[in-house]
């Protein structure tokens, strides 16, 4: 499906969606939720870091995913 949202975040995308979502939603348990944000989003900076260095690429596209991720679940822990 090029040129829909669905083409672009792709299976990969999708798994640092959801992964995101729920370490933002885990943290949110038992802190503020800008820290639960920001915690997520050092996650996946370090994960990106750790692809990289490890033979990988650290990806952009991840990233952004990472973000969305994050922001879901900080409407879920906020509800």
């Amino acid at each position: 499906m090029k040129g829909s949202i669905r083409g672009w975040i792709k299976t990969d995308g999708l798994l640092h969606l959801e992964t995101s979502a729920l370490i933002t939603v885990a943290v949110a348990t038992f802190a503020p939720l800008w820290a639960a944000g920001l915690s997520a989003l050092a996650i996946g900076v370090i994960k990106e870091l750790y692809d990289k260095e490890h033979g990988g690429v650290a990806s952009w596209h991840d990233i952004g995913c990472d973000i969305g991720g994050i922001l879901i679940g900080l409407f879920l822990a906020w509800i």
